[in-house]
């Protein structure tokens, strides 16, 4: 079967993150060292509820204030929470290309601070028919549930769909539904081969 959608991950394909310089302007806020806001994060599974839809922005940012034990603003917080995005070079114009010939779906391990503040931010998105997000299916990546969300937004049968994820476990997880997938490496070029093999580009 031809391709007639391509799904696309957020996260590491369309825009990079990088935690670091926010646990780094986090720590001297909170007398602690950026190690222990990574760990912090980790072990208390805030951020795995907030992408899963569990809990509110507000909730999240009150649990993390008494987590870490600083004294920022709601609106303060937001703002170095939000600073860990970079674009993927080269992907903002083969998505603009792939706009103008196939139906584009975006499905995201992501909360809505994040997606707020990255919709604004990166006209890539504008491009997309439908944005699948884990904060407002309340179901995350790689639950089958996500990907059927996913495909019904693609208006596609699983084999008429290429999805592209930077993770192996989340592109096997749909492989295993039916879709056509790429595990994405942050070369844009071999992509659009992969793209053109598929008759896409």
């Amino acid at each position: 079967m031809s391709i007639k959608a391509v799904l696309f991950d957020l996260g590491k394909v369309l825009i990079r993150f990088d935690f670091d310089p926010a646990f780094r302007k986090l720590a001297p806020l909170c007398g602690k060292t950026p190690a222990q806001i990574r760990d912090f994060f980790s072990e208390s599974g805030l951020e795995v509820l907030y992408d899963g839809g569990k809990i509110t922005s507000y909730a999240f940012y009150r649990q993390v204030r008494l987590g870490l034990g600083h004294s920022l603003s709601y609106d303060e917080f937001s703002d170095i929470w939000n600073t860990i995005f970079t674009p993927v070079p080269g992907m903002a114009a083969l998505v603009k290309r792939l706009a103008k010939a196939k139906r584009l779906v975006l499905v995201s391990n992501t909360n809505s601070m994040h997606f707020q503040y990255v919709k604004k931010r990166y006209p890539v998105l504008g491009h997309f028919d439908r944005h699948i997000l884990s904060f407002k299916e309340k179901v995350r990546k790689p639950d089958p549930r996500i990907y059927r969300k996913a495909l019904a937004a693609c208006r596609a049968k699983a084999q008429e769909v290429l999805y592209i994820d930077d993770r192996e476990d989340l592109t096997q997880a749909a492989k295993e539904l039916g879709f056509h997938v790429h595990t994405f490496k942050n070369d844009w070029k071999k992509l659009e081969d992969v793209l053109k093999k598929h008759g896409v580009l």
